[in-house]
Order: structure tokens, then C-alpha cells, then sequence
């Protein structure tokens, strides 16, 4: 009996902790720019590209306010995946997910130059992450309700 009570106890602290450690960073607010996206240019067999390159350490919510005419494409340079692609015209402002941790690349995919700021709403733990806690969870439920299961016969 001694050994299921260690073992819930560890994984309630487990659970509590990993959830404590997330909780502070979560409203972190960080912002990025204004920043200067040139038009993509296209001359002969050479494509001229204005870029930015955003670092983030988890998945996050994203604000951005864009002014000029324009498109602004955001991918992932890890998987090379489409996050956002928005039209500009003369002012735009619009949310958007960063998946998960890692590189994007913003581009202005237009004719026209675009001045672009980013604000980091909401930090979130990544997917991986928030599974292990919904598993690590769970199977506290599911033992605690076992433990009190046989200690009530």
C-alpha cells in the first residue's frame, strides 16, 4: 500500500509542477518590429525576396498589424508548412498560431512594401507537451481511483 501512495503522490506532484512551470511564462508578453518587408521582385531567372526570421520557444498566439499593400506569408522553416498568409490593404490587423517551438519566416509576398509589428499574445506548452500532461493525468486519475477502489474493500 505503501508503494501506491508514493507513487500517486509522485505523479501528483508531477502533474502540479509541470503545470506550475508553464503558468508563469504563459502571459509573457514579447513583440518584434516594425519590421520592413520589401515586395518579392521576379527578374528574369532571379527571385528577389525581403525576409524575417522569428525565433520561438514554444507555441504561441500571434498579433500582427501590417500597413501598406501587400501579402504577408509566414512559414515554418523547420517543415517548410504554410502557417498564415494574409492580404494587406493599407492596414491589416490579425491573428495567428505558431505551432511550436522553432523558425519562421515571414515574407511580403506582394507588389507593395509592407511595415509589419508582432506582438506575442499567449505562450502555450507545446502539443507533445500538453499530451504527456493529459497522459501523465489520466493515469493519476485512473490509479487513484484504483488505490481507492481496494482500500474501500
Amino acid at each position: 500500500m505503501r508503494f501506491w501512495a508514493v507513487l500517486l503522490s509522485a505523479m501528483l506532484m508531477l502533474t502540479i509542477g509541470s503545470l506550475w512551470v508553464y503558468n508563469p511564462y504563459e502571459d509573457e508578453v514579447g513583440s518584434i518590429g516594425p519590421v520592413f518587408l520589401q515586395p518579392t521582385e521576379h527578374r528574369g531567372n532571379v527571385t528577389s525576396l525581403s525576409t524575417v526570421t522569428v525565433h520561438t520557444p514554444t507555441s504561441s498566439l500571434v498579433e500582427a498589424s501590417c500597413s501598406g499593400n501587400g501579402v504577408i506569408v509566414v512559414y515554418d522553416v523547420l517543415t517548410g508548412n504554410l502557417v498564415s498568409r494574409e492580404s494587406v490593404y493599407e492596414h491589416l490587423t490579425y491573428q495567428f498560431v505558431l505551432p511550436h517551438e522553432g523558425d519562421y519566416l515571414i515574407v511580403n509576398n506582394g507588389t507593395g512594401k509592407l511595415t509589419c509589428a508582432l506582438r506575442f499574445i499567449k505562450n502555450y506548452p507545446t502539443k507533445e507537451v500538453q499530451n504527456t500532461l493529459y497522459l501523465s493525468g489520466s493515469a493519476f486519475a485512473l490509479l487513484l481511483s484504483l488505490v481507492v477502489w481496494r482500500w474501500r474493500e
